[in-house]
């Protein structure tokens, strides 16, 4: 049976200065077995033009899964191709297995957003069975100007 990724209410996380942003992506269960959901939540960037930036993802698991990323873990645009206009510097550290890190410099004069997906494997640890490997979906981060900033 395919797994299924039910909509999921998404929580709106907003960071200021300091410029790291800490988000969990929760896996777990669905109804039906050898199905499971996803949520994260939508990530905003608002700062000033050249700001730095970091964005931490632990990816957790509800009891009778395992996930763990694949390698890159976080799949972003390569340079030059059609990564956001105001986005720069962008790169991608695996931290760990279950830790996946995001850097880029802010330098939007309005509005963007940065399209990613995750690269992960989820097992369910009851009968080992793999339920789903290298799961992508397009979540993004909205980088925007510091309304501050004028």
């Amino acid at each position: 049976m395919p797994a299924t990724m039910p909509q999921t209410t998404i929580d709106q996380t907003d960071a200021l200065e300091p410029t790291v942003i800490n988000a969990t992506v929760n896996v777990s269960l669905g109804a039906e077995p050898g199905t499971y959901h996803h949520e994260v939540a939508a990530l905003s960037a608002a700062g000033s033009p050249g700001s730095q930036w970091k964005v931490i993802w632990t990816i957790t698991a509800s009891p009778g899964l395992s996930v763990l990323f694949n390698n890159p873990g976080i799949i972003v645009p390569k340079p030059g191709t059609s990564l956001p206009g105001g986005v720069q510097d962008i790169k991608v550290l695996g931290l760990s297995p279950t830790e996946q890190q995001l850097e880029f410099t802010h330098a939007v004069k309005d509005v963007n957003v940065i399209r990613y997906d995750f690269d992960f494997e989820v097992t369910d640890t009851g009968s080992n069975k793999l339920t789903r490997a290298n799961l992508i979906f397009d979540p993004t981060i909205a980088v925007v100007k510091e309304p501050m900033d004028g």
